[in-house]
């Protein structure tokens, strides 16, 4: 019981990093699952991955790891925790935020969270790249889904199953 109250107080935490998305909770969010024994970091990304080629968030995420660690119940609690308190205040700062968008500190706010924001996905992608990274075939479909992704070549849904199969067949 004890485990499944950190594993939800982590998860209620970690959603207040979710910044400009919720791969900016990534870094940390991986660190304090393997830590405490969720899951491993390869679990993690397998987990995160199948959370993309699902609709909806990538937080879904948390869902995979409440249930590896605690079943139905850690599944539940986790997803709760990383979607209300985000939620909650995301309606909270909606209502208002129009009212006060012009005034010079909500303007110097806006400014500030978007170079925010994109240093925690940056280091997301980085946290998720070293976990998937591990030998040179696996840098080189990286690279390559890179590049297709940057040229949209393919929908990106096409990208992530292609290259699951692909590093599928050559494990």
């Amino acid at each position: 019981m004890t485990d499944l109250l950190r594993l939800t107080w982590t998860f209620l935490w970690l959603s207040l990093l979710c910044v400009g998305g919720g791969i900016a909770a990534i870094p940390e969010m991986e660190r304090q699952v393997v830590e405490h024994g969720w899951v491993t970091k390869r679990e993690f990304v397998d987990g995160y991955t199948l959370s993309r080629v699902a609709p909806g968030p990538g937080m879904l995420v948390s869902i995979f790891i409440g249930y590896r660690s605690h079943g139905i119940a850690g599944a539940v609690l986790a997803c709760i925790a990383i979607f209300l308190p985000t939620s909650v205040l995301t309606l909270l700062v909606a209502t208002q935020w129009t009212r006060v968008r012009g005034r010079p500190w909500a303007v110097a706010i806006e400014r500030a969270l978007a170079p925010i924001g994109m240093g925690l996905t940056a280091a997301g992608v980085y946290t998720l790249a070293r976990g998937a990274v591990t030998d040179l075939a696996t840098g080189a479909i990286a690279l390559v889904a890179t590049v297709v992704l940057f040229y949209r070549w393919l929908p990106p849904v096409v990208v992530i199953l292609g290259t699951g199969l692909l590093s599928w067949l050559l494990g």
